[in-house]
């Protein structure tokens, strides 16, 4: 009977903030730190406190994660972030191997609707019925509207978008090729 060993999780890159200096554009993105000495100047903490120390105790909110520790911290697109080890790990990543997550500052915190989320809510608005407005209202084409026709006018015939037929028969008809 031959017992099926699980491929070990992937590594941390063994990396020295010495590899960027005077360059923090060539700090890796998502890569675990052990302090936030080595990490970009200027790092944004999305979260509304401040950001955790390694080893504190945290409540992930995301996807109800729970109780975890932090481990790390890393930076992705201009955010800080940390990496936690959830007491807990979800069974759909812990039967790949998974131990640990990236996790940013909203995601430690419950759900809150941004002061920008009210304005995004459209206003219920009553619209009087045509009938009910006094007077004539244009472009509401009433039985006595008028729309003149025009005489033909050099240049408005349509141009044949398709003359290039002949040079690419294996789309005969399609116009919109480009």
């Amino acid at each position: 009977m031959s017992m099926i060993t699980p491929t070990p999780a992937p590594q941390q890159p063994e990396i020295s903030p010495l590899d960027w200096a005077g360059d923090p554009e060539q700090c890796p993105n998502w890569v675990g730190f052990p302090t936030r000495a080595g990490l970009p100047i200027g790092l944004l903490w999305s979260g509304s406190s401040e950001a955790p120390a390694i080893g504190t105790r945290v409540h992930i909110y995301m996807n109800s994660f729970g109780p975890a520790e932090v481990k790390a911290y890393f930076h992705a697109d201009g955010y800080l972030g940390v990496i936690c080890q959830p007491d807990q790990m979800p069974e759909r990543l812990a039967a790949h191997g998974v131990t640990q997550g990236h996790f940013f500052g909203r995601e430690l915190e419950p759900y809150q609707p941004g002061r920008a989320a009210s304005a995004m809510v459209p206003e219920v608005l009553e619209i009087a019925p045509a009938s009910a407005v006094a007077g004539p209202v244009p472009g509401l084409n009433l039985a006595d509207d008028w729309i003149p026709d025009y005489p033909p006018q050099e240049g408005d015939e349509l141009a044949d978008d398709n003359q290039d037929r002949d040079e690419h028969p294996e789309h005969p008809q399609d116009e919109q090729r480009d």
